[in-house]
């Protein structure tokens, strides 16, 4: 009777990885695990108008990847390089969760 809970849960889980393979511009590991597919947005942030100007960072993934991500996190890693989850991570309804990074040690891991 369980698997008429959830009759398009393996469809689901097929579309999510071929999103992940198809439209990603990243890699990232969680805790050391299997790399997969990620979307990386960079974008000028303007924290002080014209003095002062960074860089914004910004990750999607489908969190069944990374089980129990959360903000504050550091066991992300994007193209290798360690990141700190630095906003909440609320997936919608697909699993997906978009949220801010920065990057703990050296450049940017740019797409």
């Amino acid at each position: 009777m369980t698997a008429s809970l959830a009759p398009f849960a393996a469809v689901d889980a097929l579309i999510a990885q071929g999103v992940g393979q198809a439209l990603s511009n990243a890699t990232a590991t969680w805790h050391g695990g299997p790399a997969y597919g990620v979307h990386l947005y960079q974008s000028a942030a303007d924290g002080f108008g014209e003095v002062v100007t960074t860089q914004r960072h910004t990750v999607s993934l489908c969190v069944l990847n990374a089980p129990g991500v959360a903000e504050g996190s550091s066991a992300l890693r994007i193209n290798g390089q360690p990141c700190r989850i630095t906003g909440p991570v609320v997936p919608d309804a697909g699993g997906w969760a978009t949220f801010p990074i920065v990057f703990t040690e050296g450049a940017d891991a740019g797409p």
